[in-house]
């Protein structure tokens, strides 16, 4: 059995997190193409926070039937124990820490710097000995998933326009709009959505909003923040479609977007870290949530504490 690890000194918790996404992608597993199951969205068993960034890919890639997680700490607290021969899984946060001296500029004031830090949580399958009553099913709530989609593109905040017009969907960044063909052009409503989706993302990059440097800079297509960009948009998309209950739009060439996705991971091992974050926030713009980084810091170093 494992308790949490939140001491990274000897290890580096990027390389950690994109060696599991490589596995994933080696074996054929796209994490933030995989669509939900009636496992639902990874959360914290007690708090009843669902996990956020890139934390929300690594459990949710793991298949239990319940997508239920607990820290040591709170296993204890229950009166569980963790079944032989099970291990925990990495969640990873941000912890603000003092810089060393000898990394001071020229002023030598004292400056907290976020560092990516880790600890481990178990899946209730994994436990023994928990509350029946808190492992009860929570029956999902029914809505109209079209009905939704719309509901979420007529809520976003300081919306950029949408035309439709021709036959590309793309988001124009200096005139702040997005063109789309026409809902008769897709195969389905579903198709229609998560192509919006995307480049609703692509918007919150703006200058106006979020400010994302991997769209406001002028990057060319084949560079890394223009792939990092790109993964942002999947990564975002794919958190509405599952938020609104549709499917992800396909890959159609799986094997192509695989070695394209592995060759970028295995040169930066920062970026799919990043990336996902930049694509937390984008939701969170697009959805209106309010949730300050710093809150989630607190709240997460409590769960793990």
């Amino acid at each position: 059995m494992e308790a949490q690890n939140t001491s990274s000194k000897t290890i580096d918790v990027y390389e950690l997190v994109t060696n599991r996404i490589i596995e994933l992608l080696e074996a054929g597993t796209i994490p933030w193409q995989k669509p939900w199951t009636n496992a639902g969205m990874p959360m914290n068993l007690l708090s009843k926070r669902s996990y956020r960034g890139i934390n929300l890919w690594l459990l949710h890639s793991l298949n239990y039937e319940r997508n239920l997680f607990l820290t040591w700490k709170q296993l204890k607290s229950l009166g569980g124990s963790v079944l032989q021969g099970q291990h925990g899984h990495i969640v990873v946060f941000w912890k603000a820490v003092k810089k060393q001296p000898e990394e001071l500029g020229k002023d030598k004031q004292p400056k907290m710097v976020p560092m990516l830090r880790y600890y481990k949580v178990f899946n209730v399958e994994q436990c023994k000995d928990l509350p029946t009553k808190m492992l009860e099913p929570v029956e999902p709530v029914q809505f109209d998933s079209i009905l939704e989609c719309e509901s979420l593109v007529q809520g976003m905040p300081d919306p950029p326009f949408i035309k439709h017009a021709g036959q590309q969907a793309f988001y124009h960044k200096l005139d702040d709009y997005i063109c789309m063909p026409l809902k008769k052009s897709f195969k389905s409503s579903i198709g229609y959505y998560s192509t919006l989706f995307h480049e609703l993302i692509h918007s919150t990059g703006a200058e106006k909003r979020l400010s994302r440097k991997t769209l406001t800079d002028m990057v060319p297509f084949g560079t890394e923040s223009y792939a990092q960009e790109e993964l942002i948009a999947e990564m975002g998309s794919a958190f509405l479609c599952h938020f609104t209950n549709i499917l992800p739009n396909e890959i159609k060439n799986t094997a192509a977007y695989l070695k394209n996705w592995l060759e970028v991971l295995r040169n930066d091992k920062r970026f799919v870290v990043l990336a996902s974050g930049q694509a937390q926030k984008a939701v969170d713009y697009i959805l209106d949530i309010k949730e300050k980084e710093s809150e989630e810091i607190n709240s997460m170093e409590t769960i793990s504490s």
